[in-house]
């Protein structure tokens, strides 16, 4: 049984992603000069994911980045107010600002997740993230094989 049908994905949490996919995408590009990326996420992830940029575009090591996420974190679920959803998600931004900033394959946590991934961050994914990837991190993760039949006309590579 997949994850998407027991219900853990959800709209919030494809904004989340997109948002990572952006920012990988201009990382890789220009890196931390055209960042932060547009972030239309609710409350409480919008502030949360500020923290989280302002973070990595700074260069904080990750000692300090994990005590300051991991505070912001606590003291947004010990208000009590958040659903699993948003918890969710707030773990997803903590776990991919590490990943992204700190490991040496900055993909590989993103496209691990992808079981959670919904219909608009596949969309996403096929339409933009995954074509403008380097030939070597599509080649390694087989992601030729997922763009291979999606029409040109079909792609958004500008999206980002």
């Amino acid at each position: 049984m997949g994850v998407r049908s027991i219900g853990y994905d959800n709209e919030m949490l494809d904004g989340v992603l997109c948002c990572f996919m952006r920012t990988i995408l201009r990382l890789q590009e220009t890196g931390v000069e055209r960042l932060p990326v547009e972030n239309c996420l609710p409350e409480p992830l919008k502030s949360y994911m500020e923290i989280a940029m302002r973070l990595l575009i700074g260069g904080i090591p990750p000692e300090t980045s994990r005590i300051i996420l991991e505070s912001e974190y606590d003291t947004l679920l010990y208000g009590g107010n958040a659903d699993i959803r948003t918890v969710m998600c707030l773990q997803m931004i903590k776990e991919l600002s590490f990943h992204i900033r700190f490991d040496e394959d900055c993909y590989q946590y993103l496209l691990d997740t992808d079981n959670l991934w919904g219909n608009t961050a596949l969309e996403y994914a096929s339409r933009t993230f995954y074509p403008k990837l380097p030939a070597e991190v599509r080649e390694k993760y087989g992601i030729d094989d997922l763009i291979r039949y999606i029409p040109r006309e079909m792609l958004r590579l500008e999206d980002y």
